[in-house]
């Protein structure tokens, strides 16, 4: 590789890198997903925040989500 081809790809790795640090910092979620989630949805800034938020929120409930969360138990005593 030439020289300012490896420098382009250092740069590139650099942005990665930040991108992915600043939405784990900006949203509070771990660094592993927030690359999930730039993998998964691009660098839409509104859409990564709206699903880091489904995130941080299905883990505050405990994980339970959706209609499966109003099933009760059956061996449960609530």
């Amino acid at each position: 590789m030439t020289p300012q081809g490896e420098a382009s790809r250092e740069d590139s790795e650099r942005q990665d890198t930040d991108r992915i640090r600043d939405l784990a910092e900006r949203t509070r979620i771990p660094s592993g997903l927030a690359l999930a989630l730039i993998l998964k949805y691009g660098n839409e800034p509104n859409v990564l925040d709206r699903e880091a938020a489904k995130f941080r929120r299905d883990a505050k409930n405990g994980g339970r989500q959706g209609a499966a969360a109003c099933w009760p138990i059956p061996w449960s005593s609530s």
